[in-house]
C-alpha cells in the first residue's frame, strides 16, 4: 500500500499533512530494505520469498498447524492455483521477527482492507477486537482446505512415534533458524510420503513474538477483487484501511 498524493487521495481531494501521517502508518506492500519508524526508532523490513503455496480448492485456511490444523477456511475463494507467499521481516535491534505473512493473490495494489472472516462464523466473530486465530505453538500457516483435509487424515492414522509432519516441520525450521527467523515449505508427498499429494503443500512461519491471537485481513485492488491476504503477528503497529483509498 502506497502512500497517496495530490488527486489520488481519498474522495478527490488533496492529500493533507494530517492524512499524510495517518497514511504513513498503515500497512502497505514493503519493498526489501524499506523503513519504519516504530518502538522508537528506525526498523528496516525484509521482503522473503518462501515458495508458492498451491491452492485445489481456493478456500484458504490460516492457522496453527500444530494444533489447530482443524480450522475453518475463510469466506473468500481463491481462483486454483498456486500464489507466493511472503514473509515482511522487522529487523530489530537485537533480533528478527515475522511482523506479517502476505499471500499474493496478485500484483496489484490493495485500496482496502476487511477482517476475515471463517466460513463457519455467519455473525462475524471475527469482527471483535480480540479476532484472530490462536497459536500456541508458536507457528502459523497458509493451507488450502483441501490439502489441510489430507493432513488430517494423515495425522489421524499414524503413531505419534511415525509422525513425519512434525519431524520434517521442525527440520525445516531449524535449517532456516540462522537467518534469525524460521519458516518451512513441506509438501505432503515428498516430505510425508502421502499417496498422490505431491503438489499439495503447506507453508508455515514463526507468528511475530510466539503464542497470542492473530488476526488476518483481506485485501482488494481497484476493481474490488482478492489481491493480498495478510496476517498480522503484532511486531509492528501498522493500521488496515477499511475505506477505499483511491
Amino acid at each position: 500500500m502506497r502512500e497517496s498524493s495530490g488527486s489520488s487521495a481519498p474522495w478527490g481531494s488533496r492529500t493533507t499533512p494530517a492524512h499524510n501521517a495517518m497514511l504513513s502508518h498503515t500497512y502497505r506492500s514493503f519493498d526489501d530494505g524499506d523503513t519504519v519508524t516504530a518502538l522508537g526508532y528506525d526498523i528496516v523490513i525484509r521482503r522473503r520469498n518462501v515458495g508458492l503455496l498451491d491452492f485445489p480448492s481456493g478456500e484458504l485456511v490460516a492457522c496453527d498447524p500444530l494444533k489447530y490444523l482443524e480450522t475453518e477456511p475463510f469466506d473468500v475463494m481463491l481462483a486454483p492455483g498456486s500464489y507466493p507467499v511472503i514473509l515482511i521481516i522487522a529487523e530489530l535491534r537485537d533480533e528478527n521477527r515475522v511482523a506479517y505473512a502476505t499471500l499474493e493473490v496478485s500484483d496489484k495494489e490493495a485500496v482496502r482492507w476487511q477482517r476475515a472472516r471463517l466460513q463457519e462464523d455467519e455473525q462475524s466473530n471475527l469482527l471483535h477486537f480480540d479476532a484472530g486465530y490462536p497459536v500456541d505453538s508458536s507457528v502459523g500457516c497458509f493451507i488450502d482446505a483441501h490439502t489441510a483435509g489430507v493432513l488430517m487424515n494423515y495425522t489421524h492414522t499414524v503413531l505419534p512415534d511415525e509422525d513425519e509432519f512434525k519431524r520434517a516441520l521442525h527440520y525445516k525450521f531449524n535449517r532456516h533458524r540462522k537467518q534469525g527467523y524460521s519458516w518451512a515449505n513441506v509438501n505432503l508427498g515428498r516430505d510425508l510420503k502421502i499417496p498422490g499429494a505431491e503438489s499439495l503443500n503447506l507453508i508455515a512461519f514463526e507468528t511475530g513474538f510466539g503464542p497470542g491471537l492473530y488476526e488476518t485481513w483481506i485485501g482488494f485492488d481497484d476493481d474490488d477483487r482478492v489481491c493480498r491476504v495478510v496476517t498480522d503477528f503484532q511486531v509492528l503497529d501498522l493500521k488496515f484501511n477499511t475505506f477505499r483509498f483511491r
